[in-house]
């Protein structure tokens, strides 16, 4: 039995292996990484309010937009470095790796002057629903945090190169350090000082940036010397190459970013501050369950690319029938959790936010299927055949928000509303991933199904 057990999470193959590894580390790591953004939670709402901490979650969302300034030279490199590495050819590797740094750069600068000029001029009191009074204070928090988050999108790529060499631990590693010093500042800070939007929002922009920058000088200084960023490698035409396929996660991103990143804003300006904490909560306690299938899944993105590159069918069915176990050990587990839900809560939150039952089993009814769709699309990923699930997710996210606000408006369903109107919207995850996968498993993949 034991032997069956390590023969499936540590296959002999050196592929499987070595991902079989990353997925024991990432399950160590991302434990960590869990437990401290559940203590989060309560500090962060003892150091400032429930209010507050429901607008900063908004602030971090319309933030998170800004993550489409990447344009996809994130994924795009992710890919082809793996490609590049696969055929053993350093100089390619460092070209890529050259080109993605030194464009991302250039077009961080020119959009962080963008936004200082616009910035003055955007209602921010207006646009987060809240009083006129704060239109200072919001304003000045608003240009730390994207200031910093300019900032991490060009640093945090060294995690893009560490996965690329299936090291994806490595990469996880940097952001659950980066959550144990912010757990460790807001404690102090909590004892400390008196907390406020501003002041949270810069504790919470700032570390990870600086975690990131420490990183890149460690790696590129030492393991990763032959391939650092150097000028004299940049290279206009592997910009092609990488936002060739980059562009596809761009749109994929774009839909994705919509899906997710709306929401808290939907409830801030459909109901208030406090029933984005509720929100949240529930998609905190139940992001559980895609968390850990995203450790297990994570690695196996760089493992599927050279599984394909080398036309090895046979592991690749393999796999997948694996992680399909996965995905049902673990709804199993969702179901646990969502029947002590209520009891969880009261010990995590006390008394201080009421989560509807059925809140929260929409919220676990949407990531299990979510998780489904995982299983496939990691392999489309892998491969780059990402044309469907570009247009695909491009029409869910056309469909989530009319959908959000016609059960809010027209059937009163409340905060309920949004998980709902994801589980609906999201047919790509539910039916189209698993189709493509088996025609491009089987050769009989044509037109935008290989495409």
């Amino acid at each position: 039995m034991l032997s069956k057990i390590k023969d499936f999470i540590l296959p002999s193959d050196k592929r499987g292996n070595k991902i079989g590894k990353n997925v024991l580390w990432l399950g160590g790591l991302q434990g960590v990484s869990i437990l401290t953004s559940f203590m989060l939670v309560p500090l962060t709402i003892d150091y400032v309010t429930t209010s507050q901490y429901g607008l900063w979650l908004t602030i971090s969302s319309i933030v998170g937009w800004f993550a489409l300034v990447d344009i996809g030279l994130g994924a795009g490199l992710r890919n082809r470095l793996t490609e590049a590495l696969s055929k053993e050819d350093i100089i390619l590797a460092k070209k890529l790796v050259s080109t993605t740094y030194f464009s991302l750069a250039a077009l961080v600068v020119v959009l962080f002057f963008v936004f200082n000029i616009i910035n003055q001029f955007i209602p921010w009191a207006t646009v987060l629903n809240q009083p006129e009074s704060m239109e200072a204070l919001l304003s000045k928090t608003m240009y730390v945090v994207v200031t910093f988050f300019f900032v991490r999108l060009v640093v945090q790529l060294i995690g893009v190169v560490l996965t690329a060499h299936m090291l994806p631990a490595a990469a996880t590693a940097l952001s659950t350090i980066g959550n144990v010093v912010t757990l460790a500042v807001i404690w102090i800070a909590s004892k400390n000082t008196e907390g406020d939007l501003w002041a949270l929002s810069s504790i919470l922009s700032t570390i990870p940036v600086f975690i990131y920058i420490l990183a890149s000088i460690y790696f590129f200084a030492g393991r990763y010397s032959l391939i650092r960023p150097s000028f004299k490698y940049f290279d206009k035409t592997k910009l092609r190459t990488i936002l060739g396929l980059g562009f596809g996660f761009f749109f994929i991103n774009i839909s994705t970013i919509i899906l997710y990143q709306t929401s808290n804003i939907l409830i801030i300006q459909l109901f208030n501050n406090e029933e984005v904490v509720v929100y949240n909560v529930a998609y905190k306690l139940f992001s559980v369950i895609t968390i850990i299938f995203g450790i297990v899944i994570q690695p196996f993105w760089t493992g599927y690319t050279d599984a394909w590159v080398k036309r090895d069918m046979v592991w690749i069915e393999n796999t997948i029938k694996k992680l399909m176990v996965i995905w049902k050990l673990l709804t199993v587990s969702g179901i646990v959790l969502l029947i002590l839900s209520p009891w969880l809560y009261k010990i995590w939150i006390g008394g201080d936010v009421e989560v509807p039952f059925v809140l929260s089993l929409l919220v676990f009814l949407y990531f299990s299927l979510h998780c489904y769709g995982g299983v496939f699309n990691i392999f489309i990923n892998g491969t780059g055949k990402i044309r469907l699930q570009m247009v695909a997710l491009g029409a869910v996210a056309l469909i989530y928000v009319p959908l959000a606000l016609l059960f809010v408006k027209v059937f009163n369903f409340g905060i309920s509303s949004l998980p709902l109107a994801l589980i609906i919207s999201n047919f790509y995850s539910l039916f189209v991933a698993r189709i493509q996968y088996k025609r491009l498993i089987k050769g009989t993949a044509k037109g935008i199904w290989n495409r």
